[in-house]
């Protein structure tokens, strides 16, 4: 019993630590689920996309264009059989401020694509002046 109220503690005050850190522990919250949970027998695995937060600056009368957003994702690399296709997007402005990056078109494709499922983590697109 004792053994079994330690798990319990560990196991929160992990998630707890987890839930303070940045989007890092994202991944490391799924890990431990899985390692929990045995990854719920459903054999799906999480790939998890997060944007780089990018921007430009703002001049009233002189464009300028939109840098790619980009993004890293974990694991790295990419499982056999299975690739990105699409792109991320950016709420609509041109105007200094933020802007949210959202998934846009952004999914997983290929061969192997059924055994895992996308998270994706969004960031800030700021416009400065």
């Amino acid at each position: 019993m004792l053994k079994r109220a330690l798990l319990i503690l560990l196991v929160c005050a992990s998630l707890c630590l987890c839930l303070s850190c940045d989007d890092g522990s994202l991944i490391f919250m799924n890990e431990l689920s899985e390692a929990i949970h045995g990854g719920g027998g459903s054999g799906i695995k999480t790939i998890t996309v997060k944007a780089n937060s990018v921007g430009k600056s703002y001049r009233p009368g002189v464009p300028f264009p939109d840098p790619e957003l980009t993004y890293t994702y974990n694991p790295d690399p990419l499982p056999n059989g299975v690739s990105f296709t699409g792109e991320l997007e950016r709420d609509p402005g041109e105007l200094a401020g933020t802007y949210v990056i959202r998934q846009g078109t952004l999914e997983l494709t290929g061969t192997n694509v059924s055994k895992y499922t996308l998270r994706f983590i969004g960031n800030v697109f700021y416009i400065s002046d």
